[in-house]
């Protein structure tokens, strides 16, 4: 860790001189504060956008970083960082960050977004934040399936940014929904703040949109892909210009005091097999990585890399790279001066190792090693031109783990090729890359026998096989089986499929919408049958098969998670699966009446007669205006209207039409932690019949935390001697059970709770038996919750000792008593 890595990091909010001395991970209070500042702006500062869907938990930014400064003051530094496996505890990473550098009238000009963080979203923007999407949302159609969201003869021109970018009056209406999580965030190198908090930083005038993605099938769960694209939007031409990343891996659980010490840091460079369908293919990677020497007694077995999976590329070699790949890889580690191995701190020295066509060997000395991987040149980025850059962040058991999790990123990387233009003299005979007239001298196809040269003028378009020493690389490699497959099968541009749609994998269907109901020592859980009703992404077919239900117990928030990034893996039980009743296992009806033993729910029965009427009200609005929504009545809440338009759109079989599910968990304990996971899975077709079942969706894709509650009392039968604490007496053995590890919001994990209190607002109070108060507890019941928690600090901070305490309900209704009761502290 660069000792002032903090410091600069922070230095966005409270434009703090870059030359401060503050260590990274000291205590810094008044630094502290001054974020508390920064998190009410325009930063997305909660540790909210964490892919938490796979293995490989991340925390996102949107200014550019990976990461979220663990083990230090940053607001972030809760949230998993690179958490593999997910909610372990174990960390890969500190910080990573985009570097674009560049020459600007021939000066070298870095900008980065770790350790300094130079590009920045807008300040005062309220639209420049992180937005999420997945396969089959609304709007985020692409191909294969009818791209055209909005058919305006337009494709995903109005990306996920919040902005309504085509000008038609709609938002994110036509954009690319990518992976089973998706975020979106755009940011740039030239506002104003950038340079007050930088004062050396010389923007380059870029504007960049991030997008991230995860899947959650186990063949995908270990990596995150993230997508760039570099706009210039000034008005010079940029030259010289590499891109790439530099990255600080720690290694380690956050339990272990200054675990990133340990580490150790390469590059591999080489083939890899990998399955695709029933063949297996070699696949070649370049990666970076991570990972901690000695494994901490085998608590860190992982190996944490970054590789570049594509930008852009010229055939010929003059504007950009030939082919993908790092063309820079450098380590530092210690506190040396640059001069002596260690981190650039100026833009001359940025450059300078970004733009060195050299590899540092790899560092087997524990230490604590960052690294910076780059690629280039890009000969010129013009006004109003832009770069992309695909990288994928991986982790595995071992190297050989990394290497498959990495072989995993870039077969979905990959995608696959379509037949787009129905030109029939496109994407043939090996040929996949388009080159643009003027052109002259153009050989089509290198590797062929045939010393054929082509020219172009403008306008026209050569078809040529840039990939082919790719190909034949591949196919003569000896590493992997290759079955039954020929070398067709290791080529692009045949059968006439001239287009790549990169990011594209076959997947169990999208888990439902799910909401959970508390009760008293139960769980409802209620979803609707979104997952029915989405096709395939890949195959466009509509390929569901059933329902699982799970639920994870005994979760103690281990440090680095909570209850947004879920439990460990391991906690998750099958409570119910049901499916289909189409010849494929277990085949168990789920699609009858809830009140017959199925699954199906009726909402809004509290409505009574009056909901066949306006349903009925609503059908008619949908059936003559389709486009447009209902009108919601009055006296209904939105939840309601929408809930009803969805019932009515399925009744009518039109776009939006949804159906409801239940199901109810009678096996709970009031107070204690759940979390529950509705998914899908899918089944194989073959000649358009089901034969088995196909992919699985992950509990981790759609989870939601609950803890049951006793009832509230109501007036009527309200009895004072029924309002009680649990547990009585509080020990640390009686309250384990619930016990939970201490966070910045919970400092202490554990709780009692008061049990039954009155079903309206009520204050409690809690006094020693000398009667000095305590803590005043405020807590409504009104709409049934009958349970209050308390994590016995007293009103002035401090942990209660042991001893006999007494409280008193008083509740604001007069129809209740007022109760008093006591128990027992035993510490």
């Amino acid at each position: 860790m660069n000792r002032k890595a903090l410091v600069r990091a922070a230095a966005f909010a409270c434009v703090l001189s870059t030359a401060a001395a503050a260590h990274g991970r000291d205590n810094n209070e008044a630094w502290a504060e001054k974020m508390k500042d920064a998190g009410k702006r325009i930063w997305v500062l909660d540790g909210s956008p964490v892919h938490n869907v796979g293995n490989l938990q991340m925390h996102v930014t949107n200014w550019g970083a990976i990461g979220s400064y663990p083990s230090s003051r940053f607001p972030t530094a809760e949230a998993p960082s690179a958490q593999w496996p997910a909610n372990s505890g174990v960390e890969y990473l500190y910080i990573a960050g985009l570097w674009v550098g560049a020459k600007k009238n021939g000066i070298p000009v870095v900008t980065t977004a770790a350790y300094d963080i130079e590009f920045r979203p807008h300040p005062t923007d309220p639209l420049a934040r992180i937005y999420r999407s997945f396969e089959g949302a609304p709007g985020g159609a692409r191909y294969p399936s009818p791209p055209d969201d909005d058919k305006d003869g337009l494709i995903n021109e109005d990306w996920l940014n919040g902005v309504d970018d085509d000008g038609d009056g709609q938002i994110d209406e036509d954009f690319a929904a990518i992976g089973k999580q998706m975020f979106s965030c755009w940011f740039t190198d030239f506002d104003p703040t950038s340079i007050q908090a930088n004062p050396e930083h010389t923007p380059l005038n870029l504007f960049v949109r991030q997008e991230s993605y995860q899947w959650e099938e186990e063949k995908f769960f270990n990596f995150v892909g993230l997508e760039y694209k570099i706009k210039n939007v000034g008005t010079e031409a940029i030259e010289d210009l590499y891109i790439g990343f530099f990255a600080d891996g720690d290694a380690g659980p956050r339990t272990r005091e200054q675990y990133w010490l340990d580490d150790g840091t390469g590059l591999f460079e080489g083939i890899v097999c990998a399955q695709r369908g029933d063949n297996v293919v070699p696949i070649r990677i370049s990666s970076a990585y991570f990972y901690d020497i000695d494994g901490d007694e085998g608590a860190t077995p992982g190996y944490f890399g970054v590789l570049f999976l594509g930008h852009d590329t010229d055939p010929l070699g003059e504007m950009a790279p030939k082919q993908v790949g790092i063309t820079s890889y450098q380590n530092f580690s210690g506190d040396q001066p640059y001069e002596n191995g260690g981190d650039p701190t100026n833009d001359f020295q940025r450059y300078e190792l970004m733009s060195k066509n050299a590899k540092d060997r790899n560092q087997e000395v524990p230490r604590d090693y960052r690294m910076l991987l780059a690629t280039g040149p890009f000969r010129e980025l013009p006004p109003d031109s832009q770069l992309v850059l695909q990288v994928a962040f991986c982790c595995g058991n071992g190297l050989e783990g990394m290497k498959t999790a990495a072989a995993s990123a870039a077969l979905t990387y990959s995608g696959n090729w379509f037949d787009i233009d129905g030109n029939p003299l496109s994407g043939v005979n090996g040929r996949e890359t388009p080159v643009y007239g003027p052109a002259m001298s153009v050989e089509p196809d290198s590797c062929d026998a045939d010393a054929e040269v082509l020219s172009a003028a403008r306008g026209e378009v050569i078809w040529i096989n840039a990939d082919c020493r790719r190909e034949l690389e591949l196919w003569n490699d000896v590493t992997c089986s290759k079955g039954n497959a020929s070398f067709t099968d290791y080529q692009t541009g045949v059968n006439g499929k001239e287009t790549q749609v990169f990011w594209l994998v076959g997947s169990a269907p999208p888990p439902p919408t799910m909401r959970l109901l508390t009760g008293d020592r139960k769980v409802t859980l209620l979803w609707d049958n979104f997952s029915e009703v989405t096709p395939d992404v890949s195959t466009l077919e509509y390929d569901f098969e059933g329902y699982r239900i799970w639920r994870a117990d005994g979760w103690d928030r281990p440090y680095g998670t909570s209850v947004l990034t879920g439990p460990p893996r391991d906690l998750w039980q099958l409570l119910e699966e049901r499916d289909l009743i189409n010849g494929v296992a277990p085949d168990i009806e789920f699609k009858k009446p809830f009140s017959e033993g199925g699954w199906e729910y009726e909402p809004l029965v509290e409505l009574g007669a009056e909901k066949d009427r306006i349903l009925a009200y609503f059908e008619e609005s949908v059936y003559y205006y389709p486009m447009d929504d209902v009108p919601c009545p009055p006296g209904l809440s939105a939840l309601e209207c929408d809930t009803l338009e969805a019932l009515a759109r399925y009744s009518l079989g039109f776009e939006g039409g949804l159906k409801y599910y239940k199901y109810i968990d009678n096996s709970v304990h009031n107070g204690m932690h759940y979390f529950y996971s509705v998914t899908a899975y899918d089944h194989v077709l073959s000649g358009g019949v089901p034969r088995r079942v196909g992919y699985f969706g992950d509990p981790s894709s759609n989870f939601q935390y609950i803890t049951p509650l006793s009832d509230a009392q109501k007036s009527v039968a309200f009895e004072e001697k029924e309002v009680y604490v649990v547990p009585n007496p509080a020990t640390t053995r009686t309250m384990e059970p619930w016990q939970l590890f201490p966070n910045q919001d919970d400092p202490t994990g554990i709780k009692v709770e008061f049990r039954n209190l009155p079903r309206c607002r009520s204050t409690i109070r809690i006094y020693t038996v000398a009667g000095d108060l305590v803590e005043v507890i405020y807590h409504d019941g009104s709409g049934g919750n009958g349970t209050a928690p308390w994590d016995l600090v007293s009103r002035n901070g401090q942990d209660v000792t042991s001893g006999v305490y007494l409280f008193a309900v008083e509740p604001e209704d007069g129809s209740f008593q007022r109760a008093i009761g006591k128990f027992v502290v035993i510490r």
